[in-house]
């Protein structure tokens, strides 16, 4: 079970749109074992406004939250850099992120002021189970097409088309809601056992079958019949005339006789979803005139007859994904006019007729997503001038066509990744002025023509990663005058020439990341005024070249990991004088030659790790004085000196643990007073005397440590603050949240003398340490 705001979410697995109730139930996930829509990696939710003549149509939608003071690029800086910070809940590779406002408990915060707060854990009785959930509200959004950026980016304040929720959980259920959070809370989570689904509304009508639940809405009057995963076989009998909702999803009926709801005139929500269906009789829908959303997802279905939704003008949203169909019959459709959301994903459609959505004026989301879609034709998409959602991605599409696009005017968003697509035709998207976000990524495209992308004066998203492009051409993307991302990695891009990127003055994230590139020219990046995040790891740049990032005063994350840099020369990063992150690990480097790092006075976080560093010069963090995070793990230092810690004032995380140190005198952390963590593991330390009087947490396992009278103070330390020197210390997961947290030893193991060789300082007796 899971709430919803009043308004239509679709739950993880099952891609349907529900209207909002406390007694809404989830629809189970699983079916046939292909991947739905709504399980994709892309849209695993939306909330929708309520679809005109919808009986929740009165409710208005929700509120956008905004990113607060910082810019969706600074976002996704944090949440790369995987230090310091938590990923947003729901994070898969871009922007996105849950959002539900606190209660007393289960609260939790995300970098950038994302609330990521869950509802306490809830229970209530089925049979003889106990069925525990969260209440939480997963990406939510406004309608597509009432917003006017890309998916899940934007600038400070603006309006994000994908994340919008409702800023108070409780208003979706009310006062009974209410009673059931506070019942938990005082009788445990198995404590309402015995409340039957509809006990949140109103009395349960006389009229319910057996074997199904009943309840009102608790914002009206309305009445749902909940016979879901009944195991039936057959429609039960006695279903109320006045039923609103009717849920008979997870059943298994293998077909839908004719007639089968001429009595249910006034029902707005039908849910066949998991329910065995091999088939559909023509006039099955007889008498549902009012119907205005329909689920058929996760069936059998192989073909439906020209005349089944004839009976059902009223239809706002139709669901057949995965599905077996393999044709769609010319004029199924035919009469929707009002149909808003058509879904047809994952199924075995190869072609498709000329007028296949003919009669569809009034479209404003159409799925394909998951067939065998070869080839589109230029009058497919004929008559659908309300399209702004268009999903064609993990076809078998081999090119994209001239004027198959032209007649979708109103477009805001193209999906046709995970294709075969080779070449893009010129002009292939001329008449999208409206287009918002564009999906190109894993597909077999070598190259990009000056004419590939002319006239989508509007795009905000260009996604062309994992492809087999070699080079840009200048020029390219010279009318993207708007253009907030654009991805190119994982390509076969070996020159970033001149003027590569002409015209994207508005670009804000910049992915070049695991392509080929081993030369830089002179003003390549030219002309980006606002990028804020670039990736250029996975390359092979051996040097970086005097003034290559020259314009770019606004990049606060540069990523150069695995890039071959054997030495970082002079002036390397000149005109980066805004930059926050600079990430360099794995790459060989074996010094930073004087002034390397010059010019970086607004650095938080220097990433050096898992490089071959055996020194580091007394004038190599000059200029550094905001640094906060030091990252030096995994090099070849033999010992720190004071002369080159000195300038970090401010920094309180310290990583320099799996070096080969042999001492830290006291000296050397001395300047840095705001220390907070320090990680000395896999060293070669004998002895250590904790001079920073701030610190919160300190890493001392694997060092050979003589534990004579110059440990006693730290052995003293162990035991009496051992918050700060764990035997145990959680170490947080690199991967989605919700992973189990992994824990490692913090020993300080004795090497000597001989007495106490093999225990743990923490565990050495107080009398060992009589004679110091």
């Amino acid at each position: 079970m899971a709430f919803c705001p009043p308004c239509f979410c679709p739950h993880a697995g099952s891609g349907l749109h529900m209207p909002g109730s406390t007694r809404v139930r989830a629809l189970q996930s699983g079916g046939n074992g292909r991947r739905s829509r709504a399980a994709s990696t892309r849209d695993p939710g939306l909330c929708q406004k309520a679809l005109p003549h919808s009986p929740w149509a009165h409710l208005a939608a929700w509120p956008v939250p905004v990113f607060g003071t910082q810019t969706a690029a600074q976002l996704y800086g944090q949440v790369s850099s995987g230090k310091g910070h938590r990923r947003p809940a729901g994070w898969r590779g871009q922007l996105v992120w849950s959002r539900t406002t606190a209660v007393p408990s289960g609260s939790a915060s995300s970098p950038g002021g994302v609330s990521t707060t869950r509802l306490p854990p809830f229970c209530r009785l089925t049979g003889s189970a106990c069925l525990y959930g969260h209440v939480l509200w997963s990406r939510c959004r406004v309608p597509y097409w009432a917003a006017g950026a890309g998916r899940g980016l934007g600038r400070a304040g603006s309006r994000s088309p994908r994340d919008s929720c409702p800023p108070a959980p409780l208003l979706a259920g009310g006062p009974a809601l209410a009673v059931l959070l506070v019942s938990w809370a005082a009788l445990g989570p198995c404590g309402l056992e015995g409340a039957e689904p509809g006990a949140l509304g109103k009395a349960e009508s006389p009229q319910c079958p057996a074997v199904c639940t009943c309840g009102h809405e608790d914002h009206s009057d309305e009445l749902s019949v909940f016979c879901s995963s009944r195991n039936l076989t057959r429609l039960p009998d006695g279903i109320p005339d006045g039923a609103r909702a009717l849920w008979l999803d997870g059943n298994n009926f293998s077909s839908i006789p004719a007639a089968a709801f001429q009595n249910l005139s006034g029902l707005g929500f039908l849910n066949l979803q998991g329910s065995g269906l091999a088939s559909l009789e023509p006039r099955a829908l007889l008498g549902l005139h009012s119907l205005h959303h329909l689920h058929l997802e996760r069936n059998q279905l192989r073909g439906l007859a020209a005349h089944t939704f004839l009976h059902t003008p009223g239809l706002a949203s139709l669901g057949l994904s995965n599905n077996l169909l393999g044709r769609v019959d010319e004029g199924l459709f035919r009469g929707l006019s009002g149909l808003w959301d058509l879904d047809l994903g994952w199924n075995s459609l190869a072609v498709l007729p000329d007028a296949a959505f003919q009669g569809l004026a009034g479209l404003r989301e159409l799925v394909l997503a998951g067939n065998k879609l070869a080839y589109l034709q230029p009058a497919l998409f004929c008559g659908l001038g309300e399209l702004r959602e268009l999903d064609l991605s993990r076809n078998a599409l081999r090119s994209v066509k001239a004027n198959v696009f032209v007649k979708l005017p109103k477009l805001q968003k193209l999906y046709l990744d995970h294709n075969l697509i080779a070449a893009v035709a010129p002009g292939a998207f001329l008449g999208l002025r409206a287009l918002r976000w564009l999906d190109l990524s894993h597909n077999r495209l070598g190259g990009l023509l000056e004419d590939t992308f002319p006239g989508l004066l509007g795009l905000h998203v260009l996604r062309l990663s994992r492809n087999a492009i070699a080079g840009l051409r200048p020029r390219t993307f010279k009318d993207l005058h708007f253009l907030e991302e654009l991805r190119l990695d994982h390509n076969r891009i070996r020159q970033l020439p001149g003027q590569a990127f002409e015209g994207l003055g508005q670009l804000e994230v910049l992915t070049l990341n695991d392509n080929q590139i081993q030369e830089i020219e002179a003003g390549a990046f030219l002309g980006l005024l606002s990028v804020a995040v670039m990736n250029l790891s996975g390359n092979c740049l051996r040097a970086l070249p005097e003034q290559a990032f020259q314009g770019l005063g606004r990049l606060h994350s540069l990523h150069l990991e695995r890039s071959c840099l054997g030495r970082i020369r002079p002036h390397a990063f000149a005109g980066l004088s805004g930059l926050r992150r600079l990430f360099l690990r794995d790459n060989g480097i074996v010094a930073v030659e004087d002034q390397g790092l010059q010019g970086l006075a607004e650095l938080l976080e220097l990433d050096l790790t898992a490089n071959r560093l055996a020194h580091l010069p007394g004038q190599l963090f000059q200029g550094l004085g905001k640094l906060e995070y030091l990252l030096l793990a995994g090099n070849r230092l033999a010992a720190l000196s004071a002369d080159a810690l000195r300038p970090l004032r401010r920094v309180f995380w310290l990583d320099v643990s799996h070096n080969r140190l042999e001492a830290l005198p006291e000296d050397v952390l001395a300047p840095l007073g705001q220390l907070r963590y320090l990680n000395l593991r896999n060293n070669s330390l004998r002895t250590f005397v904790p001079r920073a009087p701030g610190l919160e947490r300190l890493w001392l396992e694997g060092n050979p440590w003589d534990c004579g009278c110059p440990l006693r103070a730290l052995r003293a330390l162990a035991l009496q603050q051992p918050d700060v020197v764990p035997r145990f210390v959680r170490a947080a997961p690199d991967g989605d949240d919700g992973q189990p947290p992994a824990y490692a030893y913090n020993n300080i193991t004795c090497t000597g003398p001989a007495a106490v060789a093999g225990l743990d300082l923490r565990d050495v007796a107080e009398a060992h340490f009589a004679h110091c």
